[in-house]
């Protein structure tokens, strides 16, 4: 017996012994092996403008396509005198060149290298005159080029516009004042007159915050937060009578918990001169709470991420144990049953680098396994680490197990974060067997991480025919790319790679309208209830609306007589209809209706709800179906794997031909669009401007004079004629033009094409087709009649009902530029 007790003894010991030495082993190859992420190293560039240091510029280690970086315009007084000041942040500045590009063709202005550059502890600081006239209010692209001793210089991006008689030091006072005052909950009696509170605003949350919010909500309330990263403002836009500027910064406070919480904040201010003083138009703040691991907010069912948008990309595992989350740049992973939250992605290290801040990347998450394992996808500029610089996409793999994010492939790109954010929100997708699925510049590819090749599975996707669920599991796409005349869609499972496909009848149309979880929603229309007018507006009438299984089951089906569906909402399950009935005057509106899906998958367990707090007022949750435990959670910071030979991948993505329209806003890309009236409506409710594919101005919020006249003799005799019709109008003007459908815009939003000189061809109720020439300061329209060939005024509002009685179907041109 004792001879066993001895023999087990020893092979308990030689165990024990194993498990040490190969923990240590193990351990040494993890030290080796593991590094965390690399803090910033490259200089940040400021432009200097009434003495005041404005549009800080993030530096690129490749050449950038600088017609997409609308972040920054520099205003440049009449003496052409620019100047600019560089924190070198350790780098030494061995040289400084510029170069001035115009927007509207490309074209060389003029370049130079930057003499008299003079150095004081480490900030870098220079000016010089451009030496080459520029034209008043036309927009140049202005490119610094920096050595500091790498193999190919740093570029920095502005834009640059000349302006006569622009104060812009008196706009930078006043959003100085302004944010100041707030945070000292200490608004002058001028300020607050300048709000405008009124039943529009929610007033729950100080995550959004407007000129109409309250002005307790304004002034932060209750939480009163401390300054901990002053502002570098920053123009978007500078017209003819309005100024545009957004400014970071970072607070922090105290919540309900006695916890200090940090706030990255985000502010708008648009505003113009007016009797004597700056007028504030508008006015937005974005605030949003930095997640501290170290000291989580949990609740009963779940994990309170603070004061945030209620839009939270989060993705949980099949048993809803384990979710990650993205909160202000950061991906989070929370094991509620092991009690641990890690942080598995963020560039923040806590020292408030601006260079850290710099919001232009996005986070994706692909997959959460049953350990935890995620896989998840960064893409946009790449604000340190190995990339730091660069525009790319970058896919990584997290084990839960070892804690270590491993990148496994990255993909260049010259395409700007906020182009990239609109395709890659649509489609970035990685599924078990390490296929990346990518939506960019209209085309599907499909890249594997294996060996780092690449295919396209569709291309000259029409973005209005591609639709993809929620998860990103499954995408579609209408066959012929013609959004009112597809007979056939594609389905493709993007976890196997299986594709089906699904067709209209003899005589009918087929539109894929969204998904209900992975079941794809389609409508049918029969050729005679397709309906465009002469405009080129089409109504897409559909009698039959149905939800389809990959595998081809119809789950919900609808179809009424006598009504027709010309769109739908869907949300959450929840269908809503938009119907009409056709009349003597073609399809008129009618009361929607709603169907639901009522065979879908298992409720999910995780879900975001809102919390109402006395201090912090609205916050949002990951709740749980199942209370939790509240305890303590281990807080763990991700290692990442150490490679030498890191996969990449430089795409040759074909550009873009077909028309396109990019509305951008608030100093950031909104949307992009095929419809110019969609575009107008979205840039005139966000304050903003529309752009076509060539980055030419199409249309811009309150750019225009308060009275224009047209001279009618001058004009095409196409116009004239007061044709309606897009095509016959666009063979007419010749290559050199490009049609503009204005229909559903508003009349007022019309004087943007007045005041720049295009007249505007409109259909009118009861009466042959006219053309808009002008308005005047006594809110008058005037209007040329084709065929009495007389110019009259119509009282604005006498207009404004005749046109939208017809439809507000308008036409108008514009040249191209190039």
């Amino acid at each position: 017996m004792k001879k066993i007790l001895f023999r087990a003894g020893v092979l308990i010991g030689i165990f024990i012994v194993g498990v040490l030495v190969f923990s240590g082993i193990f351990n040494r190859q993890e030290i080796a092996d593991t590094r965390a992420m690399s803090s910033p190293t490259l200089p940040v560039m400021y432009m200097e403008v009434d003495d005041t240091a404005v549009n800080r510029l993030y530096g690129y280690r490749q050449e950038v396509d600088g017609t997409t970086l609308r972040d920054t315009i520099t205003p440049l007084d009449t003496d052409r005198e620019l100047a600019f000041s560089l924190e070198a942040y350790g780098n030494k500045v061995l040289q400084v060149e510029y170069e001035v590009t115009s927007l509207v063709d490309g074209s060389l202005v003029e370049n130079a290298r930057v003499k008299n550059v003079t150095e004081e502890e480490g900030r870098y600081t220079a000016s010089f005159q451009l030496g080459t006239p520029i034209r008043l209010n036309q927009e140049y692209l202005l490119t610094f080029s920096v050595d500091i001793g790498e193999e190919a210089p740093i570029r920095y991006y502005t834009r640059l516009v000349q302006r006569s008689g622009i104060s812009v030091g008196e706009y930078l006072a006043f959003a100085e004042e302004f944010y100041q005052n707030c945070l000292d909950q200490n608004l002058s009696t001028a300020q607050i007159a300048q709000l405008e509170p009124d039943n529009t605003a929610d007033n729950r949350s100080f995550h959004s915050v407007d000129i109409h919010s309250s002005r307790e909500l304004i002034t932060w309330g209750s939480l009163e937060p401390s300054l901990v990263k002053k502002p570098v403002p920053s123009f978007t836009d500078v017209n003819e009578s309005t100024v545009s500027i957004c400014q970071d910064y970072v607070i922090c406070g105290e919540d309900s918990q006695g916890q200090t919480r940090y706030y990255t904040v985000r502010e708008f201010y648009r505003m113009r001169q007016g009797q004597g003083q700056v007028i504030l138009l508008n006015f937005e703040r974005t605030t949003t709470q930095i997640f501290d691991g170290d000291n989580p907010f949990l609740t009963g069912t779940g994990l309170n991420l603070g004061i945030v948008g209620s839009d939270v990309e989060y993705l949980a595992n099949q048993n809803s144990e384990i979710v990650a989350f993205v909160v202000n740049g950061e991906l989070w992973s929370y094991n509620r049953s092991a009690g641990k939250i890690t942080r598995v992605f963020g560039y923040r290290s806590g020292e408030w680098d601006e260079r850290e801040e710099n919001p232009n990347y996005a986070i994706k998450i692909a997959s959460v396994n049953e350990t935890g394992d995620i896989s998840f996808v960064v893409y946009g500029y790449m604000n340190s680490d190995r990339y730091e610089g660069e525009l790319g996409i970058s896919v990584y793999t997290y084990s839960a197990e070892q804690n270590v994010a491993e990148e496994e492939i990255f993909i260049h790109s010259q395409t700007s974060f906020q182009e990239m954010r609109h395709s890659l929100d649509l489609l970035s997708y990685v599924n078990a067997e390490g296929y990346l699925y990518l939506y960019l510049e209209n085309t599907l590819y499909r890249v594997n991480l294996a060996d780092s090749t690449y295919e396209a599975l569709r291309e000259e996707i029409d973005p209005d025919c591609f639709v993809v669920s929620e998860s990103q599991r499954t995408a579609a796409w209408m066959e012929e790319m013609e959004i009112n005349g597809s007979s056939g869609i594609t389905v493709m499972d993007l976890d196997t790679g299986e594709t089906r496909q699904i067709s209209a009848g003899a005589g009918e149309k087929i539109k894929a309208l969204g998904f209900i979880n992975e079941d794809l929603i389609c409508g049918l229309a029969r050729d005679v209830d397709i309906v465009t007018d002469t405009a080129g507006n089409t109504v897409f009438g559909m009698y039959r609306i149905y939800i389809q299984s990959f595998g081809g089951e119809i789950r919900k089906e609808y179809q009424q007589e006598g009504y027709y569906v010309t769109g739908i909402r869907a949300k959450e399950g929840l269908i809503e209809l938009l119907r009409a009935q056709k009349g003597e005057n073609g399809y008129q509106e009618a009361p929607s209706d709603h169907i639901m899906n009522n065979i879908s998958e298992d409720e999910e367990s995780v879900s975001l709800r809102l919390g109402v707090y006395d201090k912090e007022k609205t916050q949002v949750i990951l709740e749980f179906t199942s209370s939790g435990a509240a305890g303590n959670l281990l807080a763990l910071r991700t290692q990442y794997l150490e490679s030498s030979d890191l996969p990449e991948l430089t795409m040759e993505i074909p550009e873009n031909t077909g028309e396109q329209y990019y509305v951008y806003g608030k100093g950031r890309l909104l949307d992009i669009f095929t419809s110019l009236n969609e575009a107008i409506h979205l840039a005139d409710a966000e304050v903003g401007s529309v752009l076509n594919e060539k980055q030419q101005y199409v249309w811009e919020r309150g750019s225009w004079g308060s009275a224009a006249m047209l001279d009618e003799e001058q004009l095409p005799e196409i116009i004239r004629q007061g044709t309606l019709d897009a095509a016959a109008l666009g063979q007419a003007l010749g290559s050199g033009y490009r049609v503009l459908n204005l229909t559903g815009c508003s009349l007022d939003s019309l004087y943007y094409q007045l005041s720049h000189g295009y007249p505007v061809a409109a259909k009118r109720d009861g009466a042959a087709a006219a053309v808009i020439l002008g308005y005047d300061v006594y809110d008058n329209i005037w209007i040329y009649d084709p065929g009495t060939q007389a110019v009259t005024p119509l009282a604005f509002e006498d207009a404004q009902s005749q046109f939208e009685a017809a439809g507000n179907v308008f036409i108008s041109y514009q040249e191209n530029l190039t």
